[in-house]
């Protein structure tokens, strides 16, 4: 979790007490339920339901479209009866990079998709974006544990863990002024 979100989201909502307390009511909610969920699963090292890792996801973008505006929009592609359970914090970083590295770092924005669904006896989890896109040195550096960089410490913490859970981690597409798509895949366990 960014300090700098951290800051952003209480300045917002000191903010909006002076416009629009119902809007900042909404705020407070989002991001008192985004630190909970947050800090329950930074204490587990089990897995978690995907619901509640989506909880967590909607509570983070909740709070970056009350901030943001129109400059972030989201869309949701998610299967319905999708029930599993993964690593905690795989999806919501992935989200997070989208949002703070690929859609707002440009002016105008953009939008985040979302999708996660059944393909072939596995559920599929990818988090897109049309904001500026990487090299394909900064990709290899992402994924990289040992790279000397400030950045990518969650993608490559991600990457590690599922790798060590599936025998595969993140698999990242990325062109400039583009977009990024960053996607893992889960074992379907279903019965």
């Amino acid at each position: 979790m960014h300090p700098h979100f951290l800051f952003n989201t209480l300045n917002s909502i000191m903010a909006l007490s002076e416009i629009d307390t119902e809007k900042m009511r909404q705020l407070g909610d989002a991001f008192a339920s985004f630190l909970r969920i947050s800090f329950d699963f930074l204490n587990s090292g089990k897995l978690v339901e995907l619901s509640h890792e989506l909880e967590l996801v909607k509570a983070y973008l909740f709070v970056e479209q009350e901030r943001f505006g129109s400059r972030l929009s989201v869309l949701w592609e998610v299967d319905p009866g999708i029930d599993l359970l993964l690593p905690p914090l795989s999806i919501q970083p992935l989200v997070e990079n989208a949002v703070r590295h690929g859609l707002l770092s440009q002016i105008k924005g953009g939008t985040i998709r979302i999708r996660i669904a059944r393909q072939e006896g596995v559920i599929h989890i990818e988090v897109a974006d049309d904001g500026k896109g990487m090299e394909p040195d900064k990709v290899e550096q992402l994924l990289n544990p040992a790279a000397k960089s400030k950045r990518g410490i969650g993608l490559s913490n991600t990457n590690r863990r599922l790798t060590q859970l599936y025998g595969q981690g993140l698999s990242i597409h990325s062109k400039l002024n583009e977009g990024t798509t960053v996607s893992f895949v889960v074992p379907d366990n279903r019965k």
